[in-house]
C-alpha cells in the first residue's frame, strides 16, 4: 500500500546507480557492485519503487531500511532481498562506513537468465512479496552467497573472452538463483504470520497466476475461483500491490511471453498459440503496447 498523501516514484536501474561510486557493471537490465559502498542519496530517502530486483549482502556496518512500510535493522552478513512494486526507503546513517555487494536485474534479464529453468515459479518464489525481504545469514552462508557474487561479476566482466561466455555467465546467475532459494526456505519466514484477509486474498491470487498466467488471462474467471467479484479483486490488488489485478495479469503474459520467445525452437504464432492468443497478429500488438517493441524486435536483442 502506498504511504498516504505520497506519489511514490518508479526508479530505473539507470537512476539507482547514477553515483561515480558506483564501479560496478550497469546495463540498461543488469547491474552489479563488488564491495561497494553504501551512500546517503536524496532519492533513497522517500519511499520509492524501482523496475529491477535488488539483492544486496552487507559486507561491514550496519543499516536500516524501511521496505514495504517495515523497518528493518541490517547488519554485516545479513542479505536483503527486493522485487520491483516493493516501497523502499534507507534510513542510512553515515556515522559508519556500510560497504555491499550486489546485484540488480530486470524481469527482462531474469527472463534470458532462466530459459533453461523448467520449475521457474518453485525456484523464484522467494522473489515475491509474502516472504521477509531480509535474512540474517550465518557466516558460512554469507560466504556463499559473496564468492557468486564475486564470480557472477567476473564472468560478466569476461563475457567476450570464452566462446561460451554469455552462457557461463547465466549459468552462474542461475546457480546464484538457486542457492537463494534453498536460503530462502532456512532464513526467510512470512513478512506477516497474521496476514489481513486482503493480503491474503492477494497472495492467493499470485499463487493461481503462477500456474495459470499462460493460458488465463481474465480477470473473471480469478475472481470466480477466489469466490469473489472481479471488481473487488481489482479493487484489493489495487490496494496492496498499487497496481490493478489486470496489470499484474498482463505483467505476468509479458514475462512468460518472453521466456517463450527466449526458445528460439518456437515460432511467434506458436506461442501466440501456447499463451491462448486467438492469432499471432493480436499476440504481436499486445505484446509491443506491454513493451513498445514487436516480439521479433525483442528476439534480435
Amino acid at each position: 500500500m502506498k504511504p498516504k498523501g505520497e506519489n511514490t516514484p518508479v526508479y530505473k536501474m539507470a537512476d539507482l546507480f547514477i553515483d561515480p561510486v558506483f564501479e560496478g557493471y550497469n546495463t540498461e537490465d543488469f547491474s552489479i557492485n563488488i564491495n561497494c559502498p553504501i551512500i546517503e542519496h536524496e532519492i533513497y530517502k522517500k519511499h520509492f519503487r524501482t523496475d529491477c530486483f535488488l539483492i544486496f549482502v552487507v559486507l561491514q556496518g550496519e543499516l536500516t531500511l524501511n521496505i514495504n512500510l517495515q523497518e528493518y535493522r541490517i547488519e554485516k552478513n545479513d542479505i536483503v532481498v527486493t522485487t520491483p512494486n516493493d516501497l523502499k526507503r534507507s534510513n542510512y546513517n553515515n556515522n559508519t562506513q556500510v560497504l555491499i555487494s550486489g546485484i540488480a536485474f530486470t524481469a527482462n534479464f531474469m527472463t534470458k537468465a532462466i530459459d533453461m529453468v523448467k520449475n521457474l515459479p518453485e525456484v523464484f518464489s522467494y522473489l515475491s512479496y509474502q516472504l521477509t525481504p531480509h535474512w540474517s545469514l550465518d557466516t558460512k552462508d554469507a560466504n556463499t552467497v559473496k564468492k557468486l557474487m564475486l564470480q557472477i561479476s567476473e564472468r560478466y566482466t569476461t563475457l567476450n573472452e570464452h566462446p561460451f561466455g554469455k552462457e557461463l555467465f547465466y549459468s552462474t546467475f542461475n546457480i546464484f538463483m538457486y542457492e537463494l532459494a534453498g536460503f530462502a526456505k532456512k532464513y526467510s519466514n512470512f513478512k506477516n504470520p497474521n496476514l489481513s484477509r486482503k493480503e491474503n486474498l492477494v497472495m492467493n491470487f499470485v499463487t493461481l497466476l503462477q500456474k495459470q498466467a499462460k493460458f488465463q488471462r481474465n480477470v473473471q474467471a480469478y475472481a470466480s475461483q477466489l469466490h469473489i467479484t472481479p471488481k473487488y479483486l481489482t479493487e484489493t490488488v489495487k490496494e496492496i500491490s498499487g497496481k490493478s489485478a489486470g496489470e499484474i495479469i498482463d505483467d505476468f503474459v509479458i514475462q512468460e511471453a518472453k521466456l517463450l520467445l527466449s526458445d528460439s525452437n518456437l515460432s511467434i504464432a506458436q506461442i501466440a498459440e501456447e499463451l491462448r492468443f486467438s492469432d499471432q497478429s493480436f499476440f504481436g500488438k499486445f505484446f509491443k503496447r506491454h513493451t513498445g517493441i514487436s516480439p521479433k524486435e525483442y528476439r534480435k536483442l
